[in-house]
């Protein structure tokens, strides 16, 4: 169960990077930018599909689904945002990888992003796009749990957004 909670934090953290683009409005600026923000208090559940995994610790297996929400703040610990994002486990077991796609609801539109999780504690992915105010955002982030932490609850993160 461990193992879920760090790829659940991990995920959580990478995509909670959108929430501060979108609430810099930054998908409209006409050059790149660097944008910091903080990722906590994640809830998470883990969709065990058949076949099953045999006990609460064992690690998730290929087919399985992660189910994430989480709230996102600016560096300040203002609220910007709220995450919801799935995983589908595509290699099961103790060094499994997974695709995760996340959704930002905000008041001017939906960031989007996706990561392809491979394991590492610090997490990488892409702004591959957005509706409303964030229609045709893109760009990269980092995803990195804070000294002493685990599981990505709290996560720094870093984005930087292409012109």
């Amino acid at each position: 169960m461990r193992r879920i909670a760090v790829l659940a934090g991990s995920v959580v953290a990478v995509l909670a990077t959108g929430a501060v683009l979108a609430a810099s409005g930054g998908a409209q600026d006409p050059g790149g930018r660097t944008i910091n923000l903080v990722t906590k208090d994640f809830k998470f559940k883990l969709v065990d599909n058949p076949p099953r995994s045999r006990g609460r610790r064992a690690p998730p297996g290929a087919g399985d689904q992660e189910v994430l929400s989480a709230t996102v703040l600016n560096p300040t610990g203002a609220r910007v945002g709220r995450l919801h994002a799935t995983c589908a486990v595509t290699v099961g077991g103790r060094r499994g990888r997974a695709v995760c796609q996340g959704i930002y609801d905000l008041a001017d539109g939906q960031m989007h992003l996706l990561v392809a999780y491979t394991g590492s504690a610090d997490v990488s992915g892409s702004v591959v796009g957005g509706t409303g105010a964030y229609a045709g955002a893109r760009g990269t982030f980092v995803s990195k749990d804070r000294p002493g932490e685990s599981g990505g609850d709290p996560s720094d993160d870093t984005v930087t957004l292409l012109p």
